[in-house]
């Protein structure tokens, strides 16, 4: 591959607290070489593909969820790598992982998901590639396509129709958000949902309040619908 940009330093202290923060900056990043590119045409192995447009419901619950900054970052999101870091840091463990949707499909389709700082690099590197032989529809259709949903499954086809018995495009907005919210740990979501009859409410309640485009009515309705959703377990 081959790697241009530059990497700054920027030390920020806060008085009269005397804190001191460093903060990344990374200037004109380009990656080549990874082959991305192939990508443009390659077909799912999770199935039928969903072909979920990006203003569909599920596209921008999974946004909502996952990537609030998805179409304005560069593959990327700095100030969200920071911020888990923090929490991170403050919690003791690694409970968020600062990872954009494209650096989410890099580790499904290229990378792996093993926990180390070289498979990070790789995903961020890849993620950078992405975005330029990609582009941002064809970064969603494909996260959308080949993210792990549970119990097994890849993609938002499979996903819908196990879960609720409908393809991904005929999804109710409560549907969306269920599912969306599921993608943080979905393993640990279906299990939930099966023994408590619900995943992680609250988390859904965040992915409806982070979708953008809603109406106070529309959202209102959702929070209601998700609050009681009554989705039969798998």
């Amino acid at each position: 591959a081959r790697i241009a940009g530059t990497l700054g330093l920027r030390a920020q202290i806060d008085l009269p607290a005397g804190s001191f923060t460093m903060l990344p900056r990374i200037g004109q990043f380009a990656v080549e070489g990874l082959g991305t590119e192939a990508m443009l045409n390659a077909r799912t192995s999770c199935g039928p593909p969903s072909r979920l447009t990006s203003d569909s419901w599920l596209a921008r619950a999974v946004i909502a969820a996952e990537d609030q900054r998805f179409f304005t970052h560069p593959g990327y999101d700095l100030a969200e790598l920071m911020s888990a870091a923090e929490t991170n840091q403050a919690a003791g463990q690694v409970e968020r992982g600062g990872s954009t949707l494209t650096q989410q499909l890099a580790r499904v389709i290229a990378t792996g998901g093993e926990r180390n700082m070289e498979r990070k690099l790789r995903e961020l590197l890849y993620a950078v590639e992405m975005e330029e032989t990609l582009g941002k529809a064809r970064i969603l259709h494909l996260y959308l396509d080949n993210a792990p949903w549970g119990s097994g499954l890849c993609g938002a086809e499979a996903a819908a129709r196990k879960y609720f018995r409908r393809g991904a495009r005929n999804l109710e907005p409560a549907q969306a958000v269920w599912l969306a919210a599921m993608l943080h740990n979905p393993g640990a979501a279906v299990e939930k949902w099966q023994r408590d009859g619900k995943i992680d409410v609250a988390r859904a309640r965040h992915v409806a309040e982070g979708m953008r485009g809603l109406s106070k009515i529309q959202r209102d309705i959702l929070l209601r619908n998700i609050a009681n959703p009554g989705f039969t377990p798998p």
